[in-house]
């Protein structure tokens, strides 16, 4: 009983401490990144972007438009998307596709030919991005917060987390006590 009230307790301050944060879409590059969905931006990474198996490459031209492999389209609960490389980060891109012409498929708007988009590794990132937190573009934060020097915005809210402790040392005090009872 004292474990699963323990389970019970830390599954719960979990769902509280983790609330949810809608996601974003790319609507341009770098710091023009909107949220939109649940898909969230990546923060790029050499040693985890080598184990995630992550490569890019520029989108090719073909008579169709634009294509890239089918290994860089994710379906995003019914949509598709790809992953775009800037500077820091992959953003998630909602793109529209065509034809598919062997193994690679056309992407008929979403994307620019000076792209470089996720062709090996976008379904770890797509696990990845439902699991991390957002990340903050350089100076996003200075007009929210009027902080001239662009400090961080907090990204949970602290009723949430406070919740969260109390649910989770409500559970721990109540195993411990149901511990005592049974010695």
């Amino acid at each position: 009983m004292r474990a699963f009230l323990l389970a019970t307790s830390l599954s719960l301050g979990t769902l509280v401490l983790g609330g949810h944060s809608p996601a974003m879409a790319h609507v341009g590059h770098g710091d023009e990144f909107q949220q939109q969905g649940d898909v969230r931006q990546v923060k790029a990474n050499a040693d985890s972007d080598a184990l995630l198996g992550v490569v890019t490459a520029r989108p090719q031209a073909g008579p169709d438009g634009l294509s890239v492999p089918s290994t860089a389209v994710v379906d995003a609960d019914g949509k598709q998307l790809v992953f775009v490389k800037t500077a820091t980060a992959y953003d998630p891109v909602f793109v529209e596709t065509g034809a598919n012409e062997g193994d690679r498929v056309v992407i008929s708007k979403g994307i620019d030919p000076g792209d470089e988009v996720v062709v090996e590794g976008a379904l770890s990132l797509y696990a990845e991005s439902k699991k991390t937190q957002q990340v903050e573009p350089a100076g996003a934060g200075k007009a929210a917060s009027g902080d001239p020097a662009g400090g961080a915005q907090p990204l949970a809210n602290p009723g949430l987390i406070a919740a969260g402790v109390a649910v989770i040392a409500a559970g721990g005090f109540a195993a411990t006590r149901l511990g005592r009872k049974g010695s």
